[in-house]
């Protein structure tokens, strides 16, 4: 930050969307970019990933599908953030800072890499899922 009060700091897309991709769950990305609910991210999936890892298996706990869906709602706000027009962004977020976003390809990079971890992670849950549902109904 400067020294003048009028001037806010430059939030920037590319590092919001990293922090989403990377440590959205623990919300990085919310407390980064000053969102006041920033902490319900951790206080929902720290808890029910730590629950979870105490089961045997943790991955058919239902606290691995809670922590499971709020790093699917990071990953989805990284592509948002990302994707998001940079007009819109400085308008939106960086009203005060005299700078102008020029975010191009790192950007582009990381809402990908979302979309593809994201697709992949929400695969696995629901394999995971469908099969913990259709072998304890069939063992009936």
């Amino acid at each position: 930050m400067t020294d003048d009060a009028n001037t806010r700091a430059h939030r920037s897309k590319t590092v919001a969307g990293a922090l989403a991709l990377f440590a959205g769950p623990l919300g990085a990305h919310r407390l980064y970019l000053g969102a006041r609910g920033w902490w319900v991210y951790p206080l929902w999936s720290l808890p029910a990933m730590a629950l979870a890892l105490r089961a045997e298996p943790w991955y058919r706990h239902p606290g691995f599908f809670l922590a499971a869906a709020v790093a699917l709602a990071a990953m989805l706000e990284a592509i948002v953030i990302c994707l998001t027009p940079d007009a819109k962004w400085d308008a939106q977020r960086n009203a005060g800072s005299g700078r102008r976003s020029a975010s191009g390809w790192p950007a582009v990079l990381i809402a990908m890499a979302s979309l593809i971890l994201g697709a992949t992670l929400m695969m696995s849950v629901l394999a995971i899922a469908l099969e913990t549902v259709f072998s304890t109904t069939s063992g009936r």
